[in-house]
């Protein structure tokens, strides 16, 4: 069966995935999540990419997952973890594993997994009318799949706060709490996240590749490492 398409466009480097389902906030399903974490992988694979972004329209960025129609009776919970958490694991890990920056542009509310996935790429956007939450725990969830997406980027006490509270964050909280990488005025969003991308999009592919995987992969290591590390790097990089 075919797979939900999201209308992508590629232009100057920058491949631009829109969540595509405005009448719905942008919710997916998760076959639908299956395809986006294949939209990245495709993207970040093709040479001259140099910056992937995921964007929705709408009253929402994302309103989170559509459950609707969904059950676990009768499976296993292997089966479980790999049919339904799967989905979810799989587009954190292409944005992980995606070799250029992964930018979410977050103009309106994200809930839920919208939240984690607007956090959990390497750069976020917001637009000081946009608002977050992990509201998982109202519906008696433990978002323990969010809290994967972003624990590497939000102190451990702001995460704490987020998921036990489940409460709206706002943009300027987002930014304090280190879930969010820049905010700009609503009026201006779309041209001042535009000149961003452009700017981006004009460093050599290989100078983006490397930041990202000294990011990724720096981040456990001993102080000593991460310097020996960054020499090897930088040494194959100039040479």
């Amino acid at each position: 069966m075919a797979g939900f398409a999201f209308p992508v466009t590629r232009m100057d480097g920058v491949v631009r995935i829109d969540l595509g389902r405005p009448e719905e906030g942008n919710s997916l399903t998760r076959g639908m999540m299956r395809d986006l974490a294949e939209e990245i992988h495709k993207a970040g694979a093709e040479a001259d990419t140099r910056v992937v972004v995921i964007e929705g329209r709408g009253a929402h960025f994302c309103k989170g997952r559509d459950g609707r129609g969904e059950s676990t009776e009768g499976l296993r919970p292997h089966e479980v973890r790999e049919q339904m958490m799967g989905a979810v694991l799989g587009v954190y890990g292409a944005i992980g594993a995606c070799p250029v920056p992964v930018v979410s542009l977050v103009h309106a509310q994200a809930i839920g997994f919208g939240a984690a996935l607007a956090g959990g790429c390497d750069i976020t956007l917001l637009s000081d009318a946009a608002k977050l939450a992990f509201s998982e725990v109202k519906h008696g969830i433990p978002p323990t799949l969010a809290m994967a997406a972003v624990m590497k980027k939000v102190p451990q006490k702001a995460l704490y706060w987020l998921i036990f509270s489940g409460a709206d964050v706002t943009s300027s909280e987002a930014l304090t709490m280190g879930l969010a990488s820049k905010v700009y005025e609503a009026a201006s969003f779309k041209a001042d996240t535009d000149a961003f991308l452009a700017d981006m999009a004009t460093r050599p592919r290989l100078v983006l590749e490397t930041i990202k995987k000294f990011m990724t992969h720096a981040q456990d290591m001993s102080a000593a490492q991460q310097s020996e590390y960054a020499g090897t790097l930088l040494a194959l990089v100039r040479s």
